[in-house]
């Protein structure tokens, strides 16, 4: 079916509801600008600072790599923005706007090209787009949005046509190579599991053959953008590495407290400790080492495990996003009020839609997924991995909200196949009593961690 024939082919009833969705998105824009501007420009949080810093000295003519422990994606993002627009944060702001719907489009591309049905990939993109949690990234520092736009471009570019099992050509490659690379000098999350995407290029696995050219071409885009941050990070610490937090992050995940961020944190203190513990990444991380072996020491493996097991996915999947953390509300409770002066109805607006738009994520995601039947491609187990090595990861290391967005895009890819369901038949899903009853065990096991951490440790009770 062409371009012409889809447009013909809406029927009022799907008119109607992306003229409702982009209208939405419009008013949820226009609301996120006005209360991060209307009263003075929003309290630069955490990291932000440090990027934003970090930035102004690369301006300032200091190096622009100095630090084993933050990747320099993000404030060399900022210093350019800077450079060419002046001090103001808007210029950034708008292209992390732009990059963000650019996700939507790459995030429909993606859906379709794994298989799904064209009204799955629209919804999936739209429950990404519309979730007002996921969009207010686009106004911080944080390196979240950039990130994501080079992952899902990169997979993107990798994924020719499952059906046929092809292989991204040469030049396809390249780009697919440098768009990684600038994902891991954005964020180091995937450092360790990006070499999985080199099974992209098997052309036959018996007998064994690969497509060496794309393979290298692929390597070679990596190498280009990753080696001058590898050197420096060489030269930072003699270590070939862009940026390891890692072992801080595990004493830091080991520490925590409470089943919601920014609520009874021990990091702030634990970091400055670990930045006063030396004067190199060496001696610093001997610290740490040391933290580690005292905190398995203290505590039996098991007992250990059971606390983080009991704490660190209640922090991961927690409904209350970053976007809502720096709403007004009770301190106790982890909300920081960095908005200034923001209005009741916008505060309810923004946390209920919010809210909303997260519980129908994981449970469309629930369904999505145990309902799913066509399990050939390759592509989708991979996809998967990403997410069971993200899940893997925060079992012991420090987790704060945020870090689900890079898992997001999947749950929506499969919500949007369970929501389609409900306004077409679709062969992709198998519907059978087991598999709802799995996926209604999932969405609730989902919810639960999404909502039921402030009810367990009881904030602000006392």
């Amino acid at each position: 079916m062409n371009s012409w024939s889809w447009r013909t082919s809406i029927t009022p009833r799907t008119r109607l509801l992306l003229m409702v969705a982009l209208a939405s998105l419009l008013v949820q824009q226009a609301l996120l600008w006005w209360i991060y501007y209307h009263a003075g420009a929003k309290q630069l949080v955490g990291d932000e600072q440090q990027y934003l810093a970090a930035a102004r000295a690369v301006l300032a003519g200091g190096a622009w790599h100095p630090s084993h422990i933050w990747p320099p994606g993000q404030s060399l993002l900022i210093a350019s923005m800077q450079g060419l627009f002046g001090s103001m944060i808007v210029p950034m702001q708008l292209l992390q706007t732009a990059l963000f719907l650019a996700c939507g489009g790459l995030l429909w591309r993606l859906w379709r090209r794994l298989g799904g049905s064209r009204l799955a990939a629209a919804i999936a993109a739209g429950l990404f787009l519309l979730n007002p949690g996921d969009a207010a990234y686009a106004h911080y520092l944080w390196p979240e949005i950039p990130h994501l736009f080079c992952m899902l471009l990169t997979l993107n570019l990798l994924l020719r046509d499952p059906q046929k099992d092809a292989v991204a050509r040469p030049h396809l490659a390249l780009f697919a190579g440098l768009s990684l690379g600038l994902a891991l000098i954005f964020k180091s999350l995937l450092a360790a599991f990006w070499p999985l995407l080199l099974i992209c290029f098997v052309e036959c696995w018996r007998p064994l053959r690969l497509q060496w050219k794309s393979a290298a071409t692929f390597l070679l885009g990596i190498f280009l953008i990753t080696a001058p941050a590898l050197i420096a990070g060489h030269r930072n610490t003699g270590h070939w590495s862009i940026a390891d937090s890692s072992v801080f992050n595990l004493v830091a995940g080991l520490s925590d407290r409470a089943r919601n961020d920014y609520v009874d944190e021990p990091v702030a203190n634990l970091f400055g400790d670990y930045l006063n513990s030396g004067t190199t990444a060496d001696q610093r991380n001997a610290w740490a080492y040391q933290q580690l072996e005292k905190r398995l020491q203290d505590t039996p493996p098991l007992e250990l495990f059971e606390q983080q097991f009991a704490r660190q996915y209640f922090r991961l999947f927690e409904s209350k996003t970053l976007l809502l953390t720096q709403l007004p509300g009770p301190t106790c409770a982890g909300y920081m009020s960095a908005y200034h002066d923001t209005p009741p109805a916008a505060v309810f607006a923004l946390r209920w839609s919010s809210h909303l738009l997260h519980a129908l994520i994981l449970v469309g995601f629930a369904f999505g997924l145990c309902l799913w039947r066509e399990w050939r491609y390759m592509w989708l187990w991979l996809l998967l991995a990403s997410v069971g090595y993200q899940l893997a990861l925060y079992s012991g290391l420090h987790v704060k909200a945020r870090y689900l967005l890079p898992m997001i895009p999947v749950f929506c890819c499969f919500a949007g196949e369970a929501y389609a369901r409900i306004f077409q038949r679709d062969a992709r899903l198998a519907i059978t009593p087991m598999r709802l009853l799995a996926a209604s065990l999932l969405a609730v096991t989902l919810l639960f961690l999404a909502f039921a951490g402030p009810w367990i440790d009881g904030y602000c009770r006392g």
